[in-house]
């Protein structure tokens, strides 16, 4: 190619002195292009190899599918297994199964490529040293892999610290950091201390505050902005910061939206509640908007229309609306139905309450033990094994004032 190309140019160079000049400059010129492309095809080709054994260590020794190790293998790249085993080493010494390791290389591929002594051993000693160690700590750190690249000095020690001034303790402070470990990427002066701000200025006690942040830290991970929205809203609903149903409501209005909310509250309108039932339904079970509106309904349905329970007798006792129907509702309606159909019991000796909040144990010792000679089938009726038909029992309901 190269002698057919000067062979070409000599025959259409100018017929002067300087035309061997012009083919030396042209053949210079051939020389360091295809020099180039040499160059750029053996610098393509190194990198090929490079990614194929980037590709193939992911697969063989992280354990991740071939699909996604190719795609890991775009942001990171090794030429030699040594660095990559020191950290697969350190992560199982520290007790991170090969499940975790492959969600974690899976998730931050650069993770392979960390100094273990500069990088991860810092986060290890500072779990250490707050008292998240073992399962706790590898389920922390697999499930938010960024926290490898926080810096323990600037973020993660200053995040336990302003939590720890909130909660008043460190034991509650590890609980607040376990069940929302995100907070420790956040910067804690600008998104969780403002929030926390608010909810004081709103009279939010330190017993309620308390319960939110260790029981629902995630609520605090919201924006100022939508946070203030949500108080605001609870608050006009009349709840009070004092107290704990504050903080479910705020759970609520936070985790669904209005038109949603309207939704399920147009449920419990069309089985004739008023706008006041429905609000006193809300301020001493907040988390009944929680539920589906098909779960509304079915509990709806059944306790009133099919076993005859008044509207008010629900709106005491909202929180049987949580229950299952099936596991618990059914079978227990079943039994005190049977033992109304054979005159053992009257509408004065129980309530909604008395027969849907008790434990398994309780029930079956007040219900169920104690008519065991009278009604030898009823722990049967109680399990499903036997339906009110097969007893020659009819569907009519129980009425309770």
């Amino acid at each position: 190619m190269f002698g057919f190309l000067c062979r070409t140019l000599r025959c259409s160079a100018p017929n002067t002195q300087n035309s061997s000049c012009f083919l030396e400059n042209v053949s210079l010129v051939l020389i360091r292009g295809l020099s180039s492309s040499s160059n750029k095809i053996s610098k393509a080709a190194d990198q090929q190899q490079q990614q194929s054994f980037t590709v193939s260590y992911l697969v063989n020794k992280c354990g991740l599918p071939l699909k996604t190790a190719t795609s890991a293998s775009q942001m990171v790249h090794f030429e030699s297994s040594e660095g990559p085993d020191s950290v697969l080493a350190f992560l199982k010494n520290h007790g991170f199964s090969d499940t975790q390791i492959a969600k974690l290389i899976t998730r931050r591929p650069r993770l392979v490529c960390s100094d273990p002594e500069e990088t991860l051993l810092p986060k290890i000693e500072f779990f250490n040293s707050i008292g998240i160690t073992g399962p706790d700590f590898t389920r922390i750190l697999t499930q938010n892999p960024n926290i490898w690249f926080r810096s323990v000095k600037k973020r993660l020690a200053p995040c336990y610290d302003f939590i720890k001034s909130v909660v008043l303790s460190e034991d509650k402070a590890v609980t607040t950091l376990k069940g929302a470990p995100r907070m420790l990427m956040c910067d804690m002066q600008t998104s969780i201390a403002p929030n926390i701000a608010l909810l004081r200025k709103f009279g939010v006690s330190q017993s309620t505050l308390l319960f939110l942040v260790t029981g629902f830290p995630n609520l605090l991970l919201r924006t100022s902005a939508k946070f203030e929205k949500h108080v605001r809203e609870v608050l006009d609903m009349g709840f009070d910061p004092k107290k704990s149903e504050f903080v479910h409501a705020l759970r609520v209005f936070a985790g669904i939206s209005k038109l949603s909310r309207e939704r399920k509250m147009a449920v419990y309108s069309r089985f004739g509640w008023s706008d006041h039932e429905i609000l006193s339904v809300l301020k001493t079970h907040p988390m009944c908007l929680m539920l589906s509106e098909k779960k509304i309904m079915d509990g709806l349905d059944f306790l009133m229309n099919k076993m005859g329970w008044q509207r008010k007798a629900v709106a005491r006792v909202p929180l049987v609306l949580c229950y299952s129907l099936n596991k618990r509702v059914i079978p227990r309606c079943a039994v005190v139905q049977v033992l109304q159909s054979e005159g053992l019991l009257k509408e004065a000796d129980f309530y909604l309450s008395s027969v849907l909040i008790p434990s398994e144990k309780v029930f079956l010792a007040r219900f169920v033990i104690k008519y065991e000679e009278q009604v030898p089938q009823l722990l049967n009726v109680y399990k499903g094994k036997l339906g009110l038909p097969e007893l020659g029992f009819g569907s009519e309901g129980m009425k309770q004032l």
